[in-house]
């Protein structure tokens, strides 16, 4: 016999889960309330410390304040704060030069540098055409002042970033440059003593322009296997990268390696518009932003290279490189070869402020094929190889040689692992880098301006 609820047994039930309710919804808000007031709070005592600091320095400081470069500097400290390297500001004069340019084109000095024993620039490529190559600079000249104040004072990152500015504007630049007397050079040339180097200090002021960076080299190595190496992606080098695969491929070759070591990443629109022809049809780019929601960013189609694939990584392989070398891996469209990769995988936005000048801050992580956050794990590679410091100090310099490349040979070894019929295998005469053959390019640990 069933039982029948009374009605005032309804009444306090109802009255009972409204109560539950009106508890759980006001718990919720009270803690959300919280929270909101504790942001309130710690950015009201942010606001009171920066206006303590402000009012203390127009009191005692006994220099000149100049208001935009305080404001200017305040922001970029705000950046910095965030505690990610990605995350950065532009002045207004900067971002307006940034909206000017382009992903192909850079407004500087135009050389390759890394950071010697001393702690200053060496010059271990100069850009063709650029102002550098215009001012009289050479590849091994060493940069050792900039408009007058040491490198090493400036700090080597510092220094980068002033070979940036604005076209027209110019910088001073205090070179050492190792040189070869005529008696020396005479007395090595006939074998009878050593050529002894003596330095020479110049002084060479380059006038700041726009200049053209050369982004990716292919190559035919080992007789029939297709290399290209891509130092950084821009919107439009997917259509040179699509035409040095097809006519290497027209060439007969029956592998591909790719060499992204140092590869600063750059645009994902370029990416993956190579990646579109290498993979099936699939999703390429997704990313997850603050409140999880992921969006599919880019996809492939169904057409596809079928050639066995190695790709060269290392721990200065960033950003858009990363995710290249993910879908490598996660449609097994080929192998992985090198070091881990460093694992930069935020999607930057650069967000214009009112008066002109903006800011760079990340916005999203993006994922693997697999939906998995690589930022700040890296990708792992399939075959592990690691350069020892003296071949990543030649690979550094564009000296390190084919045949002594410990990761281009496994990578060309992946390559067979994988059933392609390489002409000349690791180890035998004329292999990759040796005399007689085109050897590629070396991948550089360098930065650009």
């Amino acid at each position: 016999m069933s039982k029948k609820l009374s009605l005032g047994a309804a009444v306090a039930l109802v009255a009972v889960s409204a109560a539950i309710t009106v508890s759980l919804t006001y718990v919720y808000a009270m803690k959300n309330f919280n929270a909101k007031m504790a942001d309130v709070n710690e950015r009201q005592a942010m606001y009171t410390k920066l206006s303590e600091i402000d009012q203390k320095a127009r009191q005692e400081y006994i220099g000149t304040i100049n208001e935009t470069a305080l404001n200017d500097g305040i922001s970029a400290g705000y950046l910095a704060g965030l505690g990610d390297s990605q995350a950065k500001y532009m002045s207004a004069e900067k971002y307006k030069a940034y909206l000017s340019g382009n992903n192909d084109k850079s407004i500087g000095v135009g050389v390759k540098t890394v950071r010697d024993g001393d702690g200053n620039m060496e010059v271990i490529q100069v850009l063709p055409n650029s102002p550098a190559e215009k001012s009289g600079i050479k590849k091994g000249d060493t940069i050792v002042s900039m408009d007058d104040k040491e490198i090493v004072r400036l700090t080597y990152g510092d220094a980068l970033n002033k070979l940036e500015g604005i076209t027209g504007s110019k910088v001073k630049l205090g070179i050492l440059r190792k040189a070869v007397s005529s008696a020396a050079s005479s007395a090595a040339a006939s074998g009878t003593a050593s050529a002894v180097a003596k330095a020479e200090t110049l002084s060479i002021t380059v006038t700041r322009a726009e200049y053209a960076e050369q982004t990716l080299t292919s190559s035919m190595i080992n007789g029939n296997v297709a290399y290209l190496k891509i130092s950084e992606f821009t919107d439009s080098n997917a259509e040179q990268f699509n035409a040095a695969l097809a006519a290497r491929m027209k060439a007969g070759a029956v592998g591909i390696i790719i060499d992204l070591r140092s590869n600063s990443g750059g645009s994902i629109k370029g990416m993956s518009a190579m990646l579109d022809t290498l993979l099936p049809a699939g999703n390429t780019v997704s990313d997850k932003d603050k409140s999880g929601k992921t969006t599919v960013e880019y996809t492939s189609d169904a057409n596809q290279t079928n050639l066995p694939i190695s790709v060269i990584v290392d721990r200065n392989t960033l950003g858009a490189a990363e995710i290249f070398a993910a879908n490598i891996k996660d449609y097994k469209k080929g192998l992985l070869v090198g070091d881990k990769t460093a694992g930069y995988g935020t999607k930057d936005e650069v967000v214009p402020l009112s008066d002109g000048s903006a800011i760079v801050i990340s916005v999203a992580n993006y994922l693997t094929l697999n939906g998995e956050v690589f930022n700040g794990k890296g990708i792992d590679v399939d075959v592990n190889k690691v350069l020892t410091d003296a071949q990543q100090t030649l690979l550094g310099k564009n000296e390190l040689a084919g045949e002594q490349d410990p990761q281009l040979q496994a990578a060309i070894s992946a390559l067979i692992r994988q059933g392609a019929a390489v002409e000349k295998t690791p180890g035998s005469a004329n292999a990759s880098g040796a005399a007689g053959t085109d050897a590629p390019q070396p991948s550089t640990d360098a930065a650009t301006d």
